[in-house]
């Protein structure tokens, strides 16, 4: 499975040159998306928020959580985007923050929990369409996995990233044409291939090279 990783993660980084590279498994950070707001706060808002008898703003609390995750405290900040989910739970951006979270401590099954919650709430979001999508990948899923990443690319077709998703699934699927299709479309022809050379060598890695039937026959 590290070696898997490791591959993976190659993959990805030469996909950069045209969408950014796989992060711990996690496809896509909630904190670079539109749909998340750039926020500092103001004196006004820090004073605001400071009042004894006022909570803070669904700003200010995620905020507050993008700093603790940057500082390396996670149990705080899952505890604010936890918060931010219960009180303002048509806020996507905290799904894909706290399932980020989840992955990186390789909690890959309550990432998906929490990142289905946030599809119930807004169905057409790329990015937990994406993240979905990424966490499936890493339960060798591949099936499942390309379903949310072509999902993903129907609502932001010119995201280059997604179509790199949706060919690293369809190579662990064995379907090398279609993988290869969608890589000359983001990439010069030597990548294109070379990504595909990788995606093969470490499917047929695998002992008994049966990932992909195993998937096909899962419900």
């Amino acid at each position: 499975m590290v070696c898997l990783m490791k591959r993976l993660a190659f993959i990805f980084l030469t996909v950069s040159i045209c969408a950014a590279a796989l992060l711990c498994g996690c496809g896509e950070s909630a904190s670079t998306k539109t749909n998340t707001p750039s926020y500092t706060p103001s004196e006004a808002d820090i004073a605001f928020d400071k009042g004894a008898d006022q909570p803070p703003s669904l700003k200010t609390l995620y905020t507050m959580a993008d700093i603790l995750v940057s500082q390396g405290r996670d149990a705080q900040a899952e505890m604010v985007l936890t918060r931010i989910i219960n009180e303002h739970p048509d806020f996507s951006p905290a799904y894909n923050s706290l399932a980020e979270l989840k992955m990186r401590q390789r909690r890959i099954d309550e990432a998906i929990k929490i990142l289905s919650s946030g599809l119930e709430v807004a169905p057409s979001d790329a990015v937990l369409l994406n993240n979905l999508g990424m966490c499936w990948m890493i339960k060798r899923r591949y099936e499942k996995a390309l379903n949310y990443f072509t999902q993903a690319a129907g609502v932001i077709p010119q995201n280059t990233r997604y179509r790199a998703n949706m060919a690293v699934a369809l190579g662990f699927l064995g379907r090398d044409d279609e993988a290869l299709a969608l890589y000359r479309q983001i990439l010069p022809e030597y990548q294109a291939v070379r990504n595909l050379e990788i995606i093969r060598a470490a499917r047929n890695s695998r002992p008994g090279n049966a990932a992909s039937k195993a998937d096909s026959a899962l419900p």
